[in-house]
């Protein structure tokens, strides 16, 4: 079986090539924190969120679970995702921020290190997967 584009799933492993798309995926920012001296002492820094360094990604979220955990002082609320994207060679770690565009916001945070497995047999990486967390509350 081919698809409209002349290509099936062993064109996809064997070329060599990413040659992957996702159909369905949307835009998403990727933020990470600059670091900026500290004042009183410029050999350490400080995460600076005001102005983030920020890239362009596309990719498709698939939420997993959300939990609320009841506090004497506050309620809780986490949520669990992974964002696949087709490019294994974002610069995405843990740490950095993601955010929907346009924005819904919702602010998840890298939770996981990023997975870009590659199949031993062809050398073929088609993905980068992010597992992100969000906490509320």
């Amino acid at each position: 079986m081919g698809s409209t584009n002349g290509m099936n799933a062993l064109d996809y492993i064997t070329t060599g090539s990413n040659g992957f798309s996702l159909s369905g995926a949307t835009d998403f920012q990727r933020l990470r924190a600059r670091r900026t001296p500290r004042a009183m002492n410029p050999k350490q820094t400080d995460e600076d969120w005001q102005h983030p360094d920020i890239i362009e990604i596309r990719g498709a979220l698939a939420s997993s679970t959300s939990t609320r955990l009841p506090d004497a002082l506050d309620m809780q609320t986490t949520s669990t995702a992974v964002l696949t994207i087709d490019n294994p060679k974002a610069d995405v770690r843990i740490g950095d921020r993601i955010r929907a565009m346009p924005d819904d916001g919702r602010l998840w945070e890298v939770s996981g290190f990023p997975s870009n497995d590659v199949n031993a047999f062809s050398g073929w990486q088609p993905t980068l997967e992010i597992q992100l967390t969000e906490w509320r509350g």
